[in-house]
């Protein structure tokens, strides 16, 4: 029993890391997806 007590702690901190990781990834996505098209819009508008 107590063992899949300290494993349900272990998955809690590991679903925390990986949904903290995922949303660093896909800000980072976005920053970068918008900084393309600013750039090509400026790059269209010569």
């Amino acid at each position: 029993m107590i063992s899949f007590l300290t494993y349900e702690v272990y998955l809690n901190k590991f679903l925390i890391l990986t949904s903290f990781l995922l949303l660093i990834f896909i800000t980072f996505a976005v920053i970068y997806i918008s900084y393309v098209s600013w750039k090509d819009k400026k790059r269209l508008k010569k």
